[in-house]
């Protein structure tokens, strides 16, 4: 694998990735199994395999490489999109639920108690560490089962 290639794919992969993770309603595609950060893995794969002039299938320690880099890129880059969206819109996610808990016309004694949370002062900043620390966890394991999956149809399609 040529280096300057696989940095390009785990760059590229890794903003798709952050991107699919910290635009508002973007991010919802991540309600289907994460799958907007397995398109980070999709696209880094398909960006090496499309540069590969022999265009030939990659082992898994290499899928294991380019899944983990490119989540830990995504990961660093949806910290930085996150802090920028943070700047624009504020804490744009506590606000819609507590908008979704305002319209309702009996609130369960469970959502008062998040109701209430959600407007100490400690929710209405920026919450950098988690954000870093789940995506550190999460983007890794899901950009390496997109580029497993890209992968295995390219394997199919170079078969048939």
């Amino acid at each position: 694998m040529d280096s300057l290639k696989f940095k390009q794919a785990v760059v590229l992969g890794g903003i798709t990735a952050a991107l699919t993770d910290a635009v508002p309603y973007l991010n919802l595609i991540n309600c289907l199994c994460c799958l907007g950060l397995a398109a980070g893995g999709v696209v880094a794969v398909l960006y090496l395999y499309s540069s590969d002039p022999e265009k030939h299938i990659y082992t898994l320690p290499e899928l294991i490489q380019i899944g983990l880099w490119t989540g830990i890129a995504g990961a660093l880059f949806a910290f930085v999109f996150h802090y920028i969206m943070f700047q624009i819109l504020g804490n744009w996610q506590v606000e819609w639920i507590s908008n979704m808990i305002e319209n309702m016309e009996d609130i369960p004694p469970m959502w008062e108690e998040i109701y209430q949370e959600l407007q100490s002062p400690e929710m209405q900043g920026f919450a950098g560490m988690a954000i870093l620390v789940r995506s550190l966890i999460l983007f890794p394991i899901f950009t390496f089962l997109g580029s497993l999956f890209t992968n295995r149809v390219l394997e199919r399609k170079q078969i048939n």
